[in-house]
């Protein structure tokens, strides 16, 4: 019977002892249980009609990306992809 009662305990403080993951998601959604896309502010907040309250923890902070700097870094990609098939397009037309 004590063997039962070591494992009991030891499996217990196990569970106490776990270090506690790190929270990506914004807390609207963390708290709602949904998936946030880890934008500011993300699609699900603004769907509700709450961007403001969109807010990420500390350890969130480095995990997320401003819509700005993604609208920003895909049109970029965009027009670099552009100017390529541009030029693929005029290698193609030169040729024929």
């Amino acid at each position: 019977m004590d063997d039962g009662t070591k494992s009991s305990l030891s499996s217990t403080t196990s569970r106490t002892g776990r270090k506690k993951r790190p929270i990506y998601a914004c807390l609207p959604c963390y708290s709602r249980r949904v998936k946030c896309d880890h934008l500011k502010p993300c699609t699900p907040c603004c769907l509700r009609g709450t961007p403001s309250r969109c807010d990420f923890t500390e350890d969130g902070r480095d995990e997320y990306m401003l819509q700005s700097d993604l609208i920003k870094r895909l049109k970029d990609e965009c027009a670099c992809l552009e100017s390529r098939l541009a030029e693929l397009e005029l290698l193609g037309l030169g040729s024929s």
